[in-house]
């Protein structure tokens, strides 16, 4: 199974208890397919997981009807409508609803990753917004689930930014910096998203990577390894494969490197970069800090200009084949 497909297979189980109903919806009105290729024009009135109330327009009979008796296309259908439904309530009735509290809130993951996460309990669940995941460096591995708040998670948070571009954000804790947003990690880091992006009114098209030093090297892999999943990535004194320039040269990224980093080499930026742009890479921007070191999120995360151009980015679709098996 492809990486891209495991991840929005897992979006996709959705279940959802207890009939919804349609009247607050636009009225649909369609014609369903049985598994046996019979045709029936009929109103949605309810729908859940496993069952649809429908009215027949040729009678206006009332019926509910088992979900396994319908094609394949309308059980996409219904499923695609349960799901919405689940995001727009996701802040409010979803197993994430009480993280969700205008502050960072400490979890686990049903994997064991520690995390901590943000939303804004006043944004409008009916909307979609983006997912910003911070990643950080070597030092603030551990199992605290506290040392790894620092970078971008007070900027991206704070009311004036939440203002402008309201976002939910986690910042997930490496538990070994001898492993890194790698392997078993990185597998643990890519349900989280999946599991949240299906149970919070989270857009798909708008998830963001950004780290620094070991997260910079986590962001250039993630993308790498994520093209169609991941709309932007900033990393920061990190680095990335050259090799894989024809994967990344599809995938916005703004990178940031200090010329005189005595941890991790400019040249660890440097290269990747030149790489992709010589590959064709015209959604790759570079900025080189001269005479500055190691240190950079207090120069990066503030910039307006990030934040502008950081927000502007979506991915151009979720393919098909990237939501099934």
């Amino acid at each position: 199974m492809r990486p891209n497909t495991f991840f929005f297979s897992l979006i996709l189980a959705v279940c959802l208890s207890g009939l919804i109903s349609a009247a607050d919806q636009v009225k649909i009105i369609r014609s369903w397919k049985s598994m046996d290729g019979r045709e029936l024009k009929a109103e949605l009135m309810e729908f859940d997981a496993q069952e649809i109330k429908i009215k027949r327009m040729t009678d206006f009979q009332i019926m509910k009807v088992p979900m396994d008796k319908f094609s394949a296309e309308d059980q996409a259908f219904v499923a695609g409508l349960v799901h919405e439904r689940n995001l727009d309530e996701g802040m409010t009735k979803g197993p994430y609803a009480e993280k969700i509290t205008g502050s960072f809130v400490k979890a686990v993951s049903k994997q064991g990753l520690n995390y901590q996460i943000f939303g804004n309990p006043k944004l409008d669940g009916t909307q979609r917004y983006p997912l910003v995941i911070w990643l950080h460096g070597s030092g603030q591995s551990g199992k605290d689930n506290q040392a790894q708040m620092g970078g971008p998670t007070g900027v991206f948070t704070d009311a004036e930014h939440q203002g402008k571009n309201p976002c939910f954000m986690i910042a997930p804790q490496c538990p070994d910096a001898d492993i890194g947003w790698n392997k078993q990690v990185t597998d643990n880091l890519m349900a989280l998203i999946a599991d949240l992006t299906s149970k919070l009114p989270i857009d798909l098209k708008r998830l963001y990577l950004t780290g620094s030093s070991m997260g910079g090297f986590g962001t250039w892999s993630l993308c790498a390894k994520y093209p169609s999943v991941f709309a932007a990535g900033v990393p920061l004194c990190g680095g990335g494969d050259p090799k894989k320039a024809e994967v990344l040269k599809k995938v916005p990224m703004w990178v940031f490197h200090g010329d005189q980093d005595p941890m991790v080499p400019v040249e660890r930026d440097r290269v990747p970069v030149a790489a992709v742009k010589a590959a064709g890479g015209l959604l790759m921007k570079y900025t080189e800090f001269p005479g500055v070191g190691h240190s950079l999120s207090g120069l990066v995360y503030p910039m307006p200009e990030l934040h502008s151009w950081l927000f502007e980015q979506r991915l151009a679709s979720v393919s098909a084949s990237e939501k099934t098996d």
